[in-house]
């Protein structure tokens, strides 16, 4: 009798231990992440169905996009829509599952980057560099690098047109990366060595302007302020949605960036990031 009574404690004790550890891993599922680089625009190998193909694959619980607050109304619904790749899918994709749509973007980043002279000062430095470099002005170092920055941007450019498994690999991301450093450092070093960047200005408004390198250098700061607010506002996300599955449409640029800065909290927020082909 006491035998059979220490029997069924035992199977009760060891149900309802398996009860808890199941209650436990559901409970504490690890949040994924995937860093998904896109192109904005439909293209050959990238299209809206491309994209809503991939989403459709990794059958997100979240989805994060590369706008500000002011493309949704309250309900988290796009107050307008555009022909793009991403709001075409995301839109479809809406209308199809159930998934919570929200904006990650650097908050009116292009009206910043009006404001502080960034743009369209970048461009016009740009140019500027373009015609010193076609025109033999430039000497042989910074001719040197004027052609590598070409090579790599070319590089970079032409997997858009290879598909979506093409621009989202480590690969691709070590060739972004020299690509931004090329643009905003080694670009920048030239521009500080010619006086005519200095010495040309753009009117930001009445009364007041700025020279081609200051602006150029606002440009390049800006772009690592952008993506450190971008990775901010994605792991607010990755904190709130616990245990969910997220993906962040990113122009394909900053993948290395968000990476970078977005890895080494795996540990310590529970998630993992992961590639949309692991699906």
């Amino acid at each position: 009798m006491v035998t059979i009574v220490k029997t069924s404690k035992m199977r009760i004790f060891l149900l309802l231990t398996f009860i808890v550890s199941l209650f436990y891993n559901c409970t504490s599922k690890r949040t994924e992440l995937v860093l998904l680089g896109t192109v904005h625009q439909p293209i050959q190998n990238f299209t809206p169905d491309s994209l809503y193909n991939i989403l459709v694959r990794i059958k997100p619980d979240v989805i994060l996009f590369e706008v500000d607050s002011s493309f949704f109304n309250e309900n988290f619904e796009f107050n307008k829509t555009w022909e793009s790749n991403e709001n075409i899918a995301t839109v479809k994709y809406m209308k199809n599952f159930k998934v919570d749509v929200r904006p990650y973007e650097f908050s009116g980043r292009n009206e910043y980057r009006i404001k502080i002279g960034a743009r369209p000062t970048d461009s016009k430095a740009t140019k500027m560099l373009d015609s010193l470099f076609n025109h033999n002005v430039l000497d042989s170092l910074h001719k040197n690098i004027y052609k590598d920055f070409i090579k790599i941007n070319d590089s970079l450019s032409s997997f858009a047109y290879l598909g979506a498994k093409a621009f989202n690999n480590s690969n691709t991301d070590q060739i972004a990366q020299l690509r931004q450093e090329f643009q905003y450092k080694k670009l920048l070093s030239i521009m500080q060595e010619y006086p005519v960047f200095s010495n040309t200005y753009h009117i930001i408004k009445e009364g007041d302007s700025i020279s081609y390198t200051d602006g150029y250098k606002r440009a390049a700061e800006f772009w690592d302020l952008r993506n450190h607010t971008m990775s901010k506002n994605i792991l607010h996300f990755v904190r709130k949605y616990n245990g969910r599955r997220i993906v962040v449409l990113n122009g394909y640029f900053h993948r290395y960036y968000l990476n970078s800065l977005i890895k080494p909290k795996q540990d310590e927020l529970k998630f993992t990031i992961k590639e949309y082909y692991e699906y």
